[in-house]
C-alpha cells in the first residue's frame, strides 16, 4: 500500500497486475452473535453477543482481486 502526500487519499495496487485498485469504500461485517434457527426463537437476542468490524475494500478491474485493510476504528479497537 502507498499512501500518497494527503491523508485522505490512498493508492493501492494489484500484488498481481501492478495497477491502481478502486477503492470500494468502507464495509462493515458483522461479528458474533448468532443465526439460523436460534435467530427464529431467540429473535433479537441472538444478537447481542454480535459486533461490527469495519474494512476498506479495494477491488482489480483487471484480474478482479479483492483486497481488504482493517480502518483505523478497527485498528485503534484491537
Amino acid at each position: 500500500m502507498v499512501e500518497s502526500t494527503s491523508q485522505a487519499s490512498v493508492v493501492v495496487n494489484c500484488p498481481a497486475c501492478n495497477v491502481a485498485m478502486e477503492d470500494m469504500g468502507d464495509i462493515p461485517f458483522r461479528t458474533g452473535g448468532t443465526r439460523g434457527a436460534w435467530k427464529l426463537l431467540l429473535g433479537e437476542w441472538a444478537e447481542v453477543g454480535e459486533g461490527l468490524l469495519n474494512l476498506d475494500a479495494y477491488v482489480c478491474r483487471t484480474c478482479g482481486r479483492v483486497q481488504l485493510f482493517a480502518d483505523r476504528q478497527t485498528r485503534d479497537s484491537l
